[in-house]
């Protein structure tokens, strides 16, 4: 009595104890353990931000410092920054002569420069040679054409142009003794070849840079000494420095790389050092300890430049954590001290059924902390689809422009026609009068042309408006009126000479032109005659089936002036109804822009970092410390235009909070349910649950008698009953458990010189493998090893069966096995139906014991291994013959071998060649094979257990089948 009394103490202790250590790991242990997760998670995240960010600070400086690192770069960038801003001034000259003379005072006698006005004459006082003015003045000639020849195909030859050829001495004797025509392409393209070109060897000013633009030109000889040191590179290093970044820029020369030539500060000297020794020894360009983040870069063989961004107290994770966490435990602590205070005034104010629901609560709090983390990476990736779909909706918006260019041209040629389609059927019977040269006026008005000409059969020019663009000669116009009008109506060409305006390809007897001409008669084309790229429209009027053309009508629009209308009516009328969306538009050949004006130097600083870049540019930038995605593009059509298309970030933000709000708003409604669902089922299913809890107890310690009381006839009190038959069933099923493995003859059998060891391992309570090992007489044993297909109480009773069969059989059956065989294959047929479906792979071995002699047959089974421990190796014995149960007539036949000795004889059932491991994969005959002889053993338990335990216990992920291994030894 005393001892059950003592044993109830002890068990009410542990299951308080349990209680308390229940109570202690949800309401704190696994609190602060979720919340020492998330802070890891979140200062890391937030340290990586910052990592990340710096890293790509630093990339964007060093690009910029990659770029110019090199002098002809700088001084072209330089050069040519001086030239635009010029070109926009009021007073080019004097924004230009004060560059100049602040080039010439921080860089003495570097520079000597050759300056023309916008009518090609060269301004004497900003001229440094003085009495070449006729010679200047060619040479101004010579690039004027160079650079429009290259406005015109940027592929072009120079030394094809003919004014090139005609004063290619004079060049060179200007420039110098090496002067080459193609390098005159240098200073006027955006690319790697872009800048000074070399013109001289030994002589003071040796390079040469030039500009042509339409206000004010000039041309540049530089030092070589000034291209060959790092004043550019210097120049940058302290632009970037003095940002107010907390990014150290500079720059190193070997062999002292170690030395920056920028200056550095001393404290950080050392980790400088190192990270460029580490560039210089593995080629890291990315160099990061506790003290700082290090991007080292190699512009030149000779130059480093880095990024050097010096560690804050943001990067203490320690100290950051021990905070955080501290003031967490403190917090939790004084919760729990204020439930404690009002616990001991308000005596059980927590029932079990409030425990059970915050119990629910922090059920769900584990998924929702997990979520949180899984909302964080979610948020990020959503953020980048959220600024690749807006980039993706402007470059297909920006990309419409080009598809708005040739519907435009289509909408303007229509147009056109039906005004001069009425004009013609008048023109048909009269000559033209007043109203007609009004309304094509009114076309030369309304659509904003550069040049209307309406010519006469008799070349006489009846209409000629034009704007100062048009630059076309009026002998030209009427030549070509004319000449076309003679060639529409049969008569003799044109006779042309040096004098006529039409000459070479643009003659009306040259029939290419023609043939130009007559395909886009009553449509406009681009067409480039004279000095420009134009769009011509052109009409014939009169009675065309007679051949009585009368009248020419031409009407031209310079290029960028018609693109300019095209781009001004698609961003006006439909992009800017693009919420959020804002622009910038410029054309590189004239003053044309319009858009946020805002915008225009974060367009010339996209243009500097990209420089001979013509397709689109994506990115982010920060305008008035505002964030902006920004696409900018080059069309098709709009080659000569610069586009570029912003978005604020902020709107990105918008979108990413509100998907924040909607997330919480779900957390906080999925934690609200759950505890009033966590209460509703406490109250209802405490005390089924309770009954149910104490049946699975009964059922661990094997309890089978145990029965659940049966209350209301509800749907637990089904529950209830169902458990009860479970336990029944198991109970049941234990005692066909034991009585199955009494079936098993053993494990280890000793019969004249052989050891034999056997052993079954059922993955379920009742399994399907089968094997026997028995004495038939004095002279021969028994050996058997089978397979039922499936699990359960099915295979264990077809296993049974067999078992039952092989006993019974008289001694004349058990010494052949195809016999005996047969018997069980006829056995397993016969019970066979809808139901039972079962088959069974079987092999029977009869050994004889004094010679070592093996009949065997093979009904399905795995092939059986013979092991030569002397060599090392494993081999077959393959025969091929169908399971038990499967047709009517059994397939098998009697096959013979001996074991030699030394030798062992292997039977495995296909548990351990199918076993998968984590990655799905089967072990395999061929690994079984070679894994034979690895592990081989003279003593066949030691050799089963060496393959049970190294090879499928290693090998197997999850073990779902059945395993049995007979190992036969002969000593």
């Amino acid at each position: 009595m005393v001892t059950n009394l003592k044993n109830n103490n002890i068990k009410i202790y542990f299951q308080k104890f349990i209680s308390y250590f229940v109570m202690l790991f949800c309401f704190f242990l696994f609190p602060v353990f979720l919340f020492y997760v998330s802070l890891n998670i979140v200062l890391e995240s937030r340290v990586d931000n910052v990592r990340q960010s710096k890293i790509k600070e630093m990339d964007n400086s060093l690009e910029y410092l990659n770029k110019y690192s090199n002098n002809k770069k700088y001084i072209h960038y330089l050069l040519s920054k001086i030239s635009d801003y010029s070109q926009k001034q009021d007073n080019p000259k004097e924004y230009l002569k004060n560059n100049i003379n602040n080039l010439k005072s921080k860089y003495p006698n570097k520079f000597q420069f050759v300056v023309w006005n916008e009518n090609g004459k060269v301004i004497n006082d900003l001229t440094d040679k003085s009495g070449y003015s006729y010679v200047l003045n060619k040479i101004y000639e010579n690039l004027y054409e160079v650079n429009n020849a290259l406005k015109r195909d940027s592929s072009i030859r120079i030394a094809s142009l003919k004014t090139i050829k005609k004063n290619l001495k004079l060049l060179q004797t200007f420039f110098g003794r090496i002067f080459i025509t193609e390098n005159l392409k240098k200073p006027l393209i955006n690319d790697v070849d872009s800048g000074p070109f070399l013109t001289e060897l030994g002589h003071d000013f040796s390079y040469v840079w030039f500009s042509i633009k339409p206000k004010i030109s000039f041309l540049c000889f530089i030092s070589e000494s000034f291209l060959n040191d790092y004043s550019g590179l210097n120049k940058i290093v302290n632009s970037l420095n003095s940002n107010n970044s907390d990014i150290i820029y500079g720059y190193s020369e070997i062999p002292n790389y170690d030395n920056p030539l920028s200056g550095f500060p001393v404290k950080y000297s050392s980790s400088l050092s190192i990270a460029l020794a580490t560039f210089e020894n593995a080629g890291n360009d990315v160099f990061e300890n506790d003290e700082s983040i290090v991007r080292v870069s190699m512009p030149q063989s000779n130059i480093r430049v880095f990024g050097f961004y010096p560690k804050d107290d943001v990067w203490n994770l320690d100290y950051q954590k021990k905070y955080w966490f501290t003031l967490f435990i403190a917090l939790l602590f004084f919760f729990y001290s204020f439930i404690s205070f009002w616990y001991l005034i308000k005596h059980n104010f927590f029932s079990i059924r409030w425990k059970l629901t915050i119990l629910f609560l922090l059920a769900n709090l584990a998924p929702i902390s997990i979520l949180s983390f899984v909302t964080k990476f979610y948020i990020d990736n959503k953020r980048i689809s959220l600024k690749k779909q807006i980039i993706s909706n402007i470059e297909k918006s920006m990309r419409g422009i080009d598809t708005q260019y040739n519907n435009l041209i289509l909408e303007y040629s229509n147009n056109i026609n039906i005004i001069t389609d009425e004009i013609s059927e008048k023109l048909k019977k009269e000559e033209v009068k007043e109203k007609e040269i009004k309304e094509l006026v009114s076309l030369y008005n309304k659509y904003e042309a550069s040049a209307i000409f309406f010519i006469a059969s008799d070349s006489q020019i009846l209409l000629d408006k034009h704007d100062d663009k048009s630059l076309m000669s009026l002998d030209f116009v009427s030549s070509i009126g004319g000449g076309i009008l003679k060639i529409l109506n049969n008569k003799q060409e044109v006779k042309t000479d040096n004098t006529n305006a039409l000459k070479n390809f643009y003659t009306p007897s040259n029939p290419g032109f023609v043939r130009i001409v007559m395909k886009n008669l009553g449509r406009l084309a681009k067409i480039y005659i004279g000095e420009r790229t134009k769009i011509y429209y052109w009409r014939s009027f009169g009675d065309k089936e007679k051949f009585n053309h009368n009248y020419f009508l031409m009407i031209a629009w310079d290029l960028d002036t018609f693109q300019n209308i095209c781009l001004k009516s698609y961003f006006k009328n439909k992009f800017k109804k693009r919420k959020g969306f804002d622009y910038f538009i410029k054309s590189n050949l004239s003053n044309y822009s319009y858009g946020s004006k805002k915008y225009e130097n974060v367009l010339y600083s996209i243009l500097e970092k990209n420089p001979g870049v013509y397709d689109n540019i994506t990115g982010d930038i920060v305008i008035d410390n505002r964030k902006y995605i920004f696409a900018y593009l080059t069309g098709v059509n709009f080659k000569d235009w610069s586009i570029l298309s912003v978005y604020p970030e902020e709107e990105i933000d918008k979108e990413i909070n509100l998907l924040l709000v909607q997330i919480l708003a779900v957390a906080f409604i999925s934690l609200l349910f759950t505890m009033i669902i966590g209460h509703l089922l406490s109250i209802q299913f405490l005390s089924p649950i309770n009954n149910l809890g104490v049946a699975t107890l009964a059922i661990g310690e094997r309890n089978f008698s145990h029965r659940i009381p049966i209350g209301d006839k509800d749907e637990f009190g089904y529950l209830n009953q169902m458990f009860n038959r479970v336990i029944e069933g198991l109970g049941d099923f234990e005692v066909a458990k034991i009585v199955q493995e009494s079936l098993f003859p053993g494990n280890r059998f000793s019969v004249g010189n052989f050891d034999i060891f056997g052993r079954s391992v059922v993955m379920t309570t009742l399994g399907g493998d089968y094997y026997d090992c028995f004495k038939i007489n004095d002279e021969y044993q028994g050996i058997i090893i089978g397979d039922v297909a499936g699990h359960g109480i099915p295979s264990g009773l077809m296993m049974a069966m067999a078992k039952s069969s092989v006993l019974s059989a008289p001694e004349e059956i058990k010494l052949d096995p195809t016999l005996l065989t047969t018997r069980l294959h006829k056995m397993f047929f016969a019970i066979k139906n809808e139901r039972l479906k079962r088959m069974m792979t079987f092999q029977y071995f009869v050994l004889n014991v004094k010679t070592g002699h093996f009949i065997y047959t093979n009904a399905g089974h795995c092939f059986p291994y013979i092991v030569n421990n002397e060599t090392k190796t494993a081999s077959f014995l393959e025969y091929i013959a169908t399971p038990l149960g499967i047709g009517p007539r059994c397939r098998c036949k009697n096959y013979e071998f001996d074991l030699k000795v030394g030798d062992s004889l292997i039977l495995y059932t296909d548990g351990i060649v199918e076993a998968n491991n984590e990655a799905g994969e089967q072990y395999g005959y061929d690994r079984f094979k070679i894994s034979l002889p690895e592990h081989y053993d003279s003593n066949p338990e030691t050799y089963y257990y060496n393959l049970y335990n190294k090879v499928y216990k290693t090998w197997s992920h999850r073990p779902d089948d059945d395993l049995t291994i007979i190992i036969v030894n002969r000593n």
